[in-house]
């Protein structure tokens, strides 16, 4: 990719973000989610990262990923209609997405042969189970991913990190096929530019961005592990683990709490440091959001670089999980319980 190619990105993002803007497009509905409204200061947010990320996908793929393709525009469409709120149902939303999970996984025949347990691998060996697990582990990703689309920078930095890796792997360990490797380098570039202006709160993902961007990631790492056998599956699991265990522990967390799972709160991680920073007056308003979602990137940067360096290394990579879940768990429990945040 030129630099010309890279300034006509940067040129038609701009030319969107006015136009949309001038004209009242794709503006997220906030006033029905406490969840969407914690530390934005624009109460209409431009939600053009999923038009962005999806447009550029759209023309400059190859047609061999024609079902991909498709899956990107009706997993922004989704998005879209959650953002108006007009899917307003999660059991809705989720049945939508699970259909379009299922459309991507059987044309694209992705599936996860292995974690390296004898057990759960002769299991992953039975054809419809494999097709269920595949399914719920995207499931669990595009909504995991969604939670964490609250502060400046934070889902697209983070993805960010996640796509670099890939990059780094695909180019200079293992030989992927052109389209995947094209993927990914069209889509770390799109992510950066994104970013830039997602630091500083002028766009944002939405729900229509944080699916698109999640499914296309899984969708990346899925086929990278299917091209070698050198990659670990726990290699996998490190990348995406931070928005799959804020899936899984939150709905924990509720049906602990006897709260409905379908409820939103303000009780994710991120949103507590957010909270915290806020109690202690330490960072200006302005700048709150931006070094909160920032601070969480920081912490996943260490056991992503290492995962990286070491990802055909299954006892490392579970180590690092390990390491990153009671990293998690500490900082989560530090911040509810000493500090006394409340819902």
């Amino acid at each position: 990719m030129n630099i010309t190619y890279i300034l006509c990105l940067i040129i038609f993002f701009i030319f969107i973000y006015f136009v949309f803007k001038k004209y009242e497009i794709l503006q997220e509905n906030v006033n029905y989610s406490d969840h969407k409204k914690l530390g934005k200061a624009n109460k209409a947010p431009i939600l053009i990262g999923g038009l962005f990320i999806v447009t550029f996908l759209l023309v400059f793929l190859p047609i061999n990923l024609i079902f991909f393709k498709i899956t990107s525009i009706l997993i922004f469409l989704i998005g879209i209609l959650s953002d108006k709120n007009i899917i307003s149902s999660p059991k809705l939303r989720l049945f939508f997405q699970i259909s379009v999970i299922f459309f991507l996984v059987h044309f694209e025949k992705l599936n996860i042969d292995r974690v390296n347990i004898d057990f759960i691998d002769h299991l992953l060996d039975i054809y419809y189970l494999n097709y269920i697990f595949t399914i719920f582990c995207f499931a669990v990703l595009i909504n995991g991913s969604n939670f964490l689309d609250g502060l400046n920078g934070l889902i697209s930095g983070y993805f960010i990190l996640v796509l670099a890796s890939s990059f780094y792997i695909s180019n200079y360990h293992i030989n992927l096929s052109s389209n995947i490797k094209e993927l990914i380098n069209l889509l770390l570039i799109i992510i950066i530019i994104f970013y830039i202006f997602n630091l500083f709160g002028i766009v944002y993902l939405g729900d229509s961005g944080s699916y698109l961007l999640s499914i296309s990631v899984g969708f990346i790492l899925i086929k990278m592990h299917q091209h070698t056998n050198s990659i670990s599956p726990y290699y996998i699991a490190n990348m995406l683990w931070y928005p799959a265990f804020e899936n899984l522990f939150s709905l924990l967390r509720r049906l602990l709490s006897k709260n409905k799972i379908s409820c939103a709160d303000k009780l994710h991680l991120h949103q507590l440091i957010f909270r915290f920073l806020r109690s202690k007056n330490i960072i200006k308003d302005d700048w709150m959001n931006t070094v909160s979602g920032l601070i969480v990137i920081l912490m996943n940067i260490p056991s992503i670089y290492i995962a990286t360096n070491y990802y055909f290394h299954s006892v490392i990579l579970v180590s690092i999980i390990f390491y990153n879940l009671i990293l998690y768990l500490s900082v989560y429990y530090f911040l509810s319980k000493n500090f006394r945040l409340k819902k």
